[in-house]
């Protein structure tokens, strides 16, 4: 099974890699070059669809990609300085200096990772003064601190990583050395990332079970049988539009209880998200409380185990959540909050009713607007759009917007001509759509 990796950094750097890359026959190495970090987003929004780990050419540029949210850690790494690069640079120096050195100053590495690459190794006499990481990325501050040492006879010679650093430090005469990973380094951190590829590609292979239950249909049941079959086939659509989407195929097991069988690499936050707004959706608009909860596993039997306890977990009543079980030690509860894409349902309807002392029904009927605008991407809306998600008529949709409108939430922005000869449709959207979305990025 191939691998594809994307290379980032300097061309210079990606060039070294490649070649050790060629040893690789079954990986496939995509080279992103950029001259300045700040191109690093645009190349790796460009790689994502089709690389599997990214392979950076320092710690620099990784840690830029890491802090900026660009990669995940488990899916990108750097070939490590210390250690062969470092021992061959040393080696090097020996020779072209045709002396033995005493002392050196060195960035980014630790003096802890120093200190562990020499304990296997007679070399006490060498002094070495470690740089502080925290001024890595500076060239100017990391250059004078080298200086700053030379000068003061520390170190006989100054070893960097950074190439603007070396730069500096030679059209100022300081003997310096430029600190680049060796080719084992390379080679290790390609063999890393592969393995990282091949077992995210076996996580994403188990199996997964989103188990979906409809918390209090036996009360739905009691007030009206035909009430609860018309909810039943619109949870079994919404269920089966989840299934398409997934890959999937849908079971049902009991009255009111669902499976939906697919691999974990099917499920990302997005999907998470929508079965969250889901839960919502139909509290809102059906009266009927349903839970989610998705469970892995190596087995068909194993998932199916892991879903039913997570089911067994939920209880009518209680804020929206969905549950992620591995195994019974190894469960996670993920909320509305957790998502940010997402409105905090419950934190809008305390608003909602202490700001502008909505009643229970009125706050309901806001919350649908919002849930059902957003679905369908429309920040403007009509009477006719709400009867249609509310299932109702377009005269009591009328009624809800004056509602609505007289308590100052919705506004009247606009009207419509949806027939020839009929009369114009107000269109309406929120005043304050910061409360209901959110602050625009």
């Amino acid at each position: 099974m191939q691998v594809t990796i994307g290379v980032i950094g300097p061309s210079e750097s990606v060039g070294k890699i490649l070649k050790v890359a060629e040893e690789f026959p079954n990986t496939q190495c995509i080279p992103y070059i950029y001259e300045n970090v700040t191109e690093l987003p645009a190349l790796i929004e460009q790689g994502r669809p089709i690389v599997d780990q990214w392979l950076f050419s320092g710690i620099m540029n990784h840690m830029y990609a890491l802090e900026n949210d660009l990669v995940q850690e488990e899916q990108s790494s750097f070939p490590y300085l210390h250690g062969s690069s470092f021992f061959g640079k040393l080696l090097e120096i020996q020779q072209k200096e045709e002396r033995i050195i005493q002392s050196v100053s060195i960035d980014y590495i630790t003096a802890e990772e120093v200190q562990k690459a020499l304990s296997f190794y007679d070399l006490d006499k060498l002094q070495f003064e470690t740089v502080s990481s925290s001024l890595n990325g500076n060239a100017e501050q990391l250059s004078l601190v080298h200086e700053k040492l030379y000068i003061e006879g520390k170190s006989e010679v100054a070893i960097t990583a950074m190439k603007d650093v070396y730069d500096r430090l030679r059209k100022r005469n300081i003997p310096v050395y430029r600190l680049t990973p060796s080719y084992i380094a390379i080679k290790l951190a390609i063999e890393l990332l592969i393995e990282k590829a091949n077992s995210k590609r076996f996580e994403n292979l188990q199996m997964a079970v989103i188990g979906c239950q409809a918390l209090n249909s036996s009360n739905v049941i009691d007030q009206s049988l035909f009430e609860w079959k018309h909810q039943d086939l619109d949870l079994k659509k919404n269920l089966l539009t989840f299934t398409q989407k997934l890959n999937g195929s849908f079971v049902e097991v009991a009255d009111g209880l669902y499976y939906i069988y697919t691999t974990k690499g099917e499920i990302d936050e997005e999907v998470e998200a929508s079965l969250l707004t889901a839960i919502e959706s139909f509290k809102l608009n059906n009266q009927l409380e349903i839970g989610f909860s998705i469970g892995y596993g190596q087995t068909v039997l194993a998932a199916e185990q892991h879903v039913r306890y997570g089911l067994n977990q939920l209880k009518t009543g209680a804020e929206p959540s969905l549950l992620v079980v591995k195994t019974k030690n190894d469960i996670t509860q993920k909320v509305q909050s957790d998502f940010g894409s997402m409105l905090n349902t419950a934190a809008i309807r305390t608003v909602l009713q202490e700001k502008f002392h909505l009643t229970e029904t009125n706050a309901r009927d806001v919350l649908r607007i919002a849930l059902n605008s957003r679905r369908d991407n429309k920040q403007e809306f009509t009477a006719d759009d709400v009867a249609k998600w509310f299932n109702n008529t377009k005269r009591n949709a009328r009624r809800i917007l004056v509602d609505l409108q007289q308590v100052d939430i919705i506004e009247l922005y606009n009207k419509t001509q949806t027939t020839p000869r009929g009369r114009p449709s107000n269109v309406y959207r929120f005043k304050d759509t910061e409360l209901l979305f959110g602050k625009e990025e």
